[in-house]
């Protein structure tokens, strides 16, 4: 059967929840032998036929969100038409437990107890619980990095204005020469008065993975907590919850996870549900279930009912294969124009334990602005500018969806742009 007429007539049968994975199962053949695995591209080409690629450019910005494969698009499409089908008979007699059933898949696949796990739209609601619930004293000293996500140090800036806390910025090395730089650099601005640390797990502007859990480590040694951005990470590094030694987690779904857009978690040890405030009340709840963070109002429950199809489709590629190939992508084109004249590379991309699919590029003569919009306008390719005070260049970030000949076609435009 043609995969278009499949997937058709999988969206038009309601009710046919294991269709998708049996699509993937017939779709992706058996992954390749770990050992060069990330090379082997007649596989990743049968990966890349699963996701719709866009026509008319070559898409190198999917650090914003990352588009689904065809199977777990089927589903939504699937579980939408149920809900809008039965309407408010499926809110409120079977919501909850799609939703519990969700919690407990992804629960799983964080390796954390289902108990402490909150499903939440995004990485920055999961963040902004932490700091606008935790119970700040005045004078109370929060560490960040300098590199933080916009939105967390937004809402930090706004928790100082509103508690009275005062921020702390580490000077993250853009290429460290060890993890004792990067630990240093938070470790050195601890202090007696300091209450929780803020960690950016992989950088989004440069693709810097730092050494969460060592930096924790320093931490707990002060009696800090320890917040993390987890974003990037999850599903795009292989690793649990509780390899980072932290006290809370946030991350989204629908960036490395490939889930639909408007899925997130947020992870906190059991302790410290009782002592955070939620985002909006609730008294329906008790102070130490972690559903009292998830009161939103109506939400798209047929998004979190595809979290176990997305992991399902994570785990026939492999966390480990899918983390090498996407750090292959990253280290292929940056390899090929690190040593131009003209041309910087601000992530360490060398390195594999501070790197994965994402890196930041400058070309000297060409502001953030004008190198992302001559890559677009004239080779059309689309990435991102970010133009930072700690870093500026543009932002390549492949996904699976990509190809080798994506990348070749950037290392011949930076070539291009950085000799004339």
């Amino acid at each position: 059967m043609h995969r278009r007429d499949f997937i058709s007539g999988s969206v038009a049968l309601s009710g046919t929840a294991l269709i998708p994975s049996f699509f993937n199962t017939l779709a992706l053949p058996m992954p390749p032998h770990l050992q060069n695995g990330e090379t082997d591209e007649n596989y990743w080409n049968a990966v890349r036929a699963l996701f719709s690629r866009p026509e008319g450019f070559i898409n190198l910005e999917n650090g914003y969100f990352s588009h689904q494969p065809a199977s777990t698009l089927s589903f939504h499409h699937l579980k939408e038409n149920d809900i809008n089908t039965r309407t408010s008979l499926f809110m409120r007699r079977e919501q909850q437990q799609a939703i519990e059933s969700a919690r407990t898949a992804l629960a799983g696949f964080l390796t954390c107890d289902a108990e402490e796990l909150a499903l939440v739209r995004n990485t920055t609601e999961a963040m902004n619980i932490i700091i606008m619930g935790f119970p700040w004293k005045k004078g109370d000293e929060v560490v960040l990095g300098n590199q933080d996500y916009g939105s967390m140090t937004e809402a930090f800036q706004q928790a100082s204005k509103r508690f009275g806390i005062t921020l702390k910025y580490a000077e993250v090395p853009l290429r460290p020469n060890s993890d004792e730089d990067v630990t240093e650099a938070y470790k050195r601005l601890f202090t007696r008065k300091t209450k929780m640390v803020h960690l950016t797990h992989m950088i989004n502007l440069s693709g810097q993975v730092i050494p969460v859990a060592k930096i924790a480590q320093e931490a707990k040694k002060n009696n800090i907590m320890v917040a993390v951005d987890s974003a990037h990470a999850v599903a795009q590094l292989e690793f649990g919850l509780a390899d980072l030694q932290a006290d809370f987690v946030g991350a989204s779904l629908h960036k490395w996870l490939c889930n639909p857009l408007g899925s997130g978690f947020l992870w906190m040890r059991k302790e410290h549900i009782p002592i955070l405030w939620p985002l909006m009340g609730d008294t329906t709840q008790p102070m130490n279930n972690i559903r009292r963070f998830e009161h939103v109002g109506t939400r798209p429950i047929q998004t979190l009912q595809c979290i176990p199809e997305s992991i399902d489709f994570h785990h026939k590629i492999g966390s480990t294969l899918k983390e090498k190939r996407l750090r292959y992508m990253m280290q292929y084109w940056t390899s090929k124009v690190a040593n131009q004249n003209r041309i910087s590379i601000n992530t360490p991309w060398e390195d594999p334990k501070r790197c994965g699919a994402i890196a930041n590029v400058s070309v000297d003569g060409y502001t953030p602005g004008a190198l992302a919009d001559i890559l677009f306008s004239k080779y059309r390719i689309f990435t991102v500018a970010i133009d930072h005070p700690a870093i500026k260049g543009v932002r390549i970030t492949p996904h699976l969806s990509n190809t080798i000949e994506d990348l070749d076609a950037l290392v011949s435009a930076l070539n291009e742009i950085s000799t004339h």
